[in-house]
């Protein structure tokens, strides 16, 4: 059975979430756009990745979505804050802002459904062709 993870998709999602995160967070914070419609970015990035996992894995497309997704989401918003921190703040702690979660939970929530909707259409679209 071919392995269902890719890693450079992971780091692409993983970076596609931090960059969420820059695009969404306010002024006050360096490399940062206040933009309101940030969830745009994840949608369309996530939905290019949906037509990816569909590809390449033409039998168990959901399977390897699942993987790569919840792989990728843990590496941003679990591991990436707890490293941010020791580099850019000298200390070892998950800090994590309210508005920080707020903005993740935008880009999920337009990021995920964009990808599996993706992944349903390309899959599909595989399974007429003979």
């Amino acid at each position: 059975m071919q392995k269902l993870i890719s890693w450079p998709l992971v780091a692409a999602l993983a970076i596609v979430v931090h960059t969420d995160w820059h695009f969404a967070r306010p002024h006050h914070y360096r490399l940062s756009l206040e933009w309101s419609s940030h969830w745009l970015f994840a949608l369309v990035s996530f939905a290019i990745a949906g037509w990816y996992i569909a590809g390449k894995w033409p039998d168990h497309p959901w399977r390897a979505s699942i993987w790569n997704v919840v792989a990728a989401l843990v590496i941003a918003q679990g591991i990436e804050p707890v490293l941010e921190a020791v580099i850019d703040g000298r200390q070892i702690g998950y800090l994590v802002a309210p508005e920080r979660w707020t903005a993740f939970w935008l880009c999920v929530g337009a990021g995920v459904p964009a990808l599996a909707l993706t992944v349903w259409i390309r899959h599909r679209g595989n399974e007429h062709v003979v």
